[in-house]
């Protein structure tokens, strides 16, 4: 049986910016985009959440409810940098490290008990580092599965350290709300409360063709995630990519409204079906609008949840393309990035629309038997170009 931290870094974004300006440390802390230009927040301090500020909230919401906060651009640049310095400090007890997020990372370490002492010890050690040498909080889960050592993560932020094993799964687990499981969100909540399920407990209880019947072939990874998950591997360096992008560059201008819909259409559905093919899910859409004199912007939006959905996707594609297309503009390129991924498309097929998924997923299986082309959405024939993917940060075609 496998050693497995995950270590969650507390309100990251702010947590960096605290250790960085110490004038900051106990004050409430919002780094995200500017409210006059519809900015949303990336994270929240602590303190700032104490106020009700949360994570995606519009930017002059939060300011609203936590006027005295102080309020940060984003600089990746300095997160990026600091998930370096994380990587390299975690790298001192195991070479078996995953970062599945800019703040979240898997460690196995089972190997590394001879030199540094019990998991729990291990995991104290580098909360107590990670606070010396770079001023960062984290909380930290122990578990013999994925799901177990993220679960626990969970259960006491900020700074907790918390172990679940094998024996909490017929214990401490079963009295958890179903909720608490990663990738359970308000619709599968909703199903599940139909078939009188509320913790984890009544979950593994219930019989399976039941759970079928409502949740169909999602039910096994569902159950699967009740009794603590599976044994995966943590590889190490094996993160998932940071984006999957689609773009266009038109033979000639465009500037018609439809013909830019079905566009962004057809973009949307073949980087939703990237996402699936390769098991992610994304939190952020964004667009990337390059006009007849070279000008190029970009204009994203942060979802309520992750999300696989080619519907859910182009929606709100859509809605920045009508906000930020100006009256009569010639369009060169158009270009639609899906990032923030996690591995999470599994469990989301418990969560989104079940006839929506169900619809992706016999389109996914029809293009896998008879190719990329072999349908399309209604209304994307009309898009007058040929597209090309991007995934990760690798290199970038040239328009």
């Amino acid at each position: 049986m496998r050693d497995l931290l995950l270590i969650d870094m507390d309100a990251f974004f702010a947590s960096v910016e605290q250790a960085r300006r110490p004038s900051l440390r106990g004050r409430p802390v919002v780094v995200g985009g500017r409210a006059e230009s519809r900015g949303v927040v990336s994270t929240a301090s602590y303190e700032a959440r104490a106020c009700g500020v949360r994570t995606a909230m519009p930017m002059a919401q939060a300011q609203r409810l936590c006027p005295q906060a102080v309020f940060l651009p984003v600089d990746m640049a300095a997160y990026r940098a600091a998930h370096r310095q994380l990587l390299a400090l975690f790298g001192r007890f195991t070479e078996l490290i995953e970062p599945v997020s800019i703040d979240e990372a898997f460690l196995d370490v089972t190997g590394s008990r001879r030199l540094f002492g019990t998991p729990r010890q291990i995991a104290a050690e580098i909360q107590r580092l990670t606070q010396a040498e770079l001023g960062l909080s984290c909380s930290i889960g122990i578990g013999p599965t994925r799901l177990l050592a993220k679960l626990a993560a969970g259960l006491e932020k900020p700074g907790g350290l918390t172990a679940l094993g094998g024996n909490d799964v017929s214990g401490r687990l079963r009295a958890l709300p179903v909720r608490a499981l990663p990738g359970i969100g308000p619709a599968a909540q909703e199903r599940l409360r139909s078939l009188r399920i509320a913790t984890v407990g009544d979950l593994q209880d219930v019989p399976v063709p039941l759970l079928e019947a409502s949740f169909g072939s999602a039910a096994e990874a569902l159950r699967e995630r009740a009794f603590g998950g599976r044994d995966d591997v943590v590889r190490h360096g094996s993160a998932a990519p940071k984006s999957v992008s689609r773009e266009v560059t038109f033979a000639d201008d465009i500037h018609v409204p439809e013909l830019l819909q079905a566009t962004l259409l057809d973009l949307a559905d073949r980087a939703a079906a990237d996402l699936r093919r390769g098991g992610h899910a994304c939190r952020t859409v964004t667009i990337k609008l390059r006009d007849a004199a070279f000008h190029t912007r970009t204009r994203q939006c942060t979802l309520s949840a992750t999300t696989t959905a080619t519907g859910v996707i182009y929606d709100a594609a859509l809605a920045l393309l009508r906000e930020s297309q100006r009256p009569g503009e010639r369009l060169r390129l158009l270009g639609l990035t899906l990032s923030g991924l996690s591995d999470e498309a599994e469990q989301l097929a418990l969560d989104e629309p079940w006839r929506e998924r169900a619809c992706d997923d016999a389109v996914d299986r029809v293009r896998a038997r008879y190719g990329a082309r072999a349908l399309h959405r209604a209304g994307a024939e009309l898009a007058p170009h040929q597209e090309r993917s991007r995934s990760g940060e690798g290199p970038r075609p040239r328009p």
